[in-house]
């Protein structure tokens, strides 16, 4: 098997990280899949679960993996029959063409120190409802009304209002059709407008690193905005570090992991770093 040859993605995500009540709990791609006090049968638990994922696809499939005694994650190529192979990094995913179509960059946010330097906030310039192509869900006659009175609540400038009838017809979705795209959908709008508010630091922090998670889970396309989502997850985290310095302590480890899944080894480092002098409370 030569590396190279192996697709980019997917790229499987493994976590092991504490659990209150079992110890220690692993998760694939988001989705709880054993617990245990023991990390060696966790870890061999996760190994096994992506041999089966490479069975699957007739081929070696690629996955990042981060537990708790590590404060690298573990990059590697699982093979059909159970062969493990280490690798330094992981190649980036093909880029979408218009990645950057809708990025924000703040002139104050380009000039400011290295050592301060965080990419801020950046909603799309288009709101979700103006994706070219909608999941047939959201167009169906059972959801268009719902959907729509998101956009105008919206349209109206009532952003608290548009954020709960998101949330309403998000848990609608998933009830009846788990992860789907259309729920992912309604999941990422939901994010962008409570973003929108630039309120509550915490809770907007929480959304995103839950929704970047969800999405990376899902293989919600396009991948951008996923990255998005974790850099935006990020930048709010640095605006709830100034406000609250031991609430951002707090969230500092759940967004060190999902940036950790997402490849985002920077950010992740810059998490730990600048969370060292303010310890969790417990």
């Amino acid at each position: 098997m030569q590396k190279s040859t192996v697709p980019a993605t997917p790229l499987y995500a493994l976590m092991i990280r504490s659990d209150e009540e079992y110890g220690l709990a692993l998760t694939l791609d988001g989705e709880e899949i054993a617990t245990g006090p023991d990390i060696k049968v966790l870890r061999a638990g996760g190994l096994a679960e992506l041999r089966v994922r490479a069975a699957l696809a007739g081929r070696p499939v690629r996955a990042r993996a981060v537990e708790p005694t590590s404060p690298t994650p573990w990059n590697m190529i699982v093979c059909p029959d159970g062969t493990v192979v280490d690798v330094a990094e992981h190649p980036a995913a093909p880029t979408p063409v218009h990645q950057e179509e809708n990025r924000l960059e703040p002139a104050e946010a380009q000039a400011a120190p290295a050592a301060e330097r965080c990419d801020p906030p950046a909603p799309p310039a288009r709101a979700p409802a103006a994706l070219a192509a909608l999941p047939p869900l959201l167009e169906s006659d059972a959801y268009r009304g719902m959907w729509a009175a998101v956009w105008a609540a919206h349209t109206d400038g009532d952003l608290p209002t548009a954020v709960a009838l998101a949330y309403k017809l998000e848990t609608a979705l998933s009830g009846w059709f788990g992860e789907d795209a259309a729920t992912i959908t309604v999941l990422t709008a939901r994010t962008w407008l409570t973003l929108c508010q630039r309120t509550d630091w915490h809770g907007t922090t929480e959304l995103l690193i839950t929704t970047a998670l969800r999405c990376q889970a899902a293989r919600y396309r396009p991948e951008a905005d996923t990255i998005r989502t974790a850099h935006n997850a990020h930048a709010c985290w640095h605006l709830l570090r100034r406000e609250d310095p031991q609430a951002a302590a707090d969230l500092a480890g759940r967004l060190a992991d999902m940036l950790a899944i997402l490849g985002e080894d920077d950010r992740r480092r810059d998490v730990l770093a600048r969370t060292e002098a303010v310890p969790a409370s417990g």
